[in-house]
């Protein structure tokens, strides 16, 4: 775009809009860590909140322990974990929640482990909350790490990433720009955006004709492949608005995720009430290109290794090796699932040493309304790997590390 622009940092990501342009929500997954959004609020009110939060959790009994806390742990002044039941009859899953001040910032992670590895996720919470700090929305880091609105984690390499937001477009209240990015192979569309688009068009019948596609095809944003599809279409209230989209499936990585991105016109006021789009069909798609082609990786100021550990090689593990979801991956390789049916990725899946073994999505029978979205049900499920076959030296493909994609993703048009 041009100098009068506005910068967001998503993730590893950056994206520009109009200068001026705001945003207006967001979800992110560091490292498999949900990061709620941030409150202000002084150090006395922190040290009350988490004082507060520790005594409800202590005095709420549990079936089996005496409450539901688990664990307390303080790594400073400013820094709470806790590891707990989040029901009085769940035994199988423990909830670990991380606090950290900043800056008259309260910050708050979620995690979930199983409750064989409770010291496993008060590892990794404690070091995400110790590479944690405040970042203002303009605010573009230099350094390697993981950007979410109002904050920072700085690290030079992780397993998993997710992140969402909105931007509402400075001088088109009608007008928000949605970014999604989530590395996950499992999580690919059956068929690509264009041929979903065409089911859902068939599926409209005679109301298609109200839809004007103005421009689709393949599109290529730097080095990520992808369909784009552009159209005019009425809103609820009768008046045309525009629903662009871009998608690339991505190759399930950190390097080449699926990311989408939408620009929607003539979307609802804050009452919900539908409003006339300020922006013509050509200043719609010039708005479109410069944002599309504003994306890009996040330059920082050094060269990262981010593969295996570099050591001695040493010997692989036997075939037929059994590692349990949650625990680490002990030989990269091909592990098989020892759970039966259809498992999104194949129930044969590579996994590199040193990441933690997924659980397994098994996959639904999908209804009518789900082959119109493209997509498909499915369920996580704990489960047992297998060591089945080894990785050839120079393969670099990387598997699928993360469960599932932005829960309360951004606004839909």
């Amino acid at each position: 775009m041009t100098n009068e622009s506005s910068t967001f940092c998503v993730g590893r990501f950056l994206i520009d809009a109009p200068a001026g342009s705001k945003l207006s929500g967001g979800n992110f997954k560091y490292d498999f860590l949900r990061i709620e959004p941030a409150k202000e609020m002084s150090s006395d009110q922190f040290t009350q909140e988490v004082a507060a939060r520790e005594a409800k959790l202590r005095s709420a009994k549990h079936k089996v322990e005496p409450s539901l806390l688990r664990t307390a742990a303080r790594p400073n002044e400013y820094s709470r974990i806790f590891a707990f039941w989040e029901e009085s009859f769940i035994t199988a899953v423990i909830n670990i929640d991380g606090y950290r001040w900043v800056n008259d910032r309260r910050f708050l992670l979620k995690d979930e482990v199983s409750n064989d590895k409770q010291e496993f996720g008060l590892n990794r919470m404690q070091d995400a909350l110790s590479r944690l700090r405040v970042r203002a929305d303009a605010e573009i880091p230099a350094e390697p790490g993981y950007c979410f609105n109002g904050g920072f984690i700085a690290n030079p390499k992780w397993r998993n990433e997710e992140a969402a937001i909105d931007i509402d477009i400075a001088g088109h209240p009608d007008a928000f720009v949605s970014v999604w990015i989530y590395p996950l192979a499992s999580h690919k569309k059956d068929r690509p955006l264009l041929e979903r688009m065409g089911g859902i068009t068939q599926a409209l019948g005679n109301l298609a004709t109200a839809v004007r596609v103005l421009r689709k095809g393949d599109r290529q944003i730097g080095p990520y492949k992808g369909q784009e599809h552009l159209a005019s279409a009425p809103n609820s209230g009768g008046m045309r608005g525009h629903a662009f989209v871009w998608e690339t499936q991505g190759e399930g990585t950190l390097d080449m995720p699926a990311i989408k991105i939408e620009l929607t016109t003539g979307h609802q006021d804050s009452n919900g009430n539908p409003q006339k789009t300020t922006l013509t069909d050509q200043q719609a798609i010039k708005l479109w290109d410069d944002i599309l082609n504003s994306f890009r990786l996040r330059p920082t100021g050094g060269q990262v290794k981010t593969g295996a550990a570099d050591g001695v090689p040493q010997p692989p593990l036997p075939l037929g090796e059994l590692v349990a979801t949650g625990k680490a991956c002990p030989q990269t390789g091909w592990w098989q699932t020892s759970e039966p049916g259809e498992v999104e990725g194949g129930r044969r899946q590579r996994f590199v040493a040193g990441e933690a073994m997924p659980e397994a999505t098994l996959l639904g029978q999908s209804s009518i309304w789900h082959r119109l979205k493209g997509d498909r049900p499915s369920y996580r499920k704990a489960t047992v790997w297998k060591l089945v076959g080894y990785d050839e030296p120079s393969s670099a493909a990387t598997a699928p590390t993360s469960p599932t994609p932005p829960a309360e993703g951004p606004r839909q048009a």
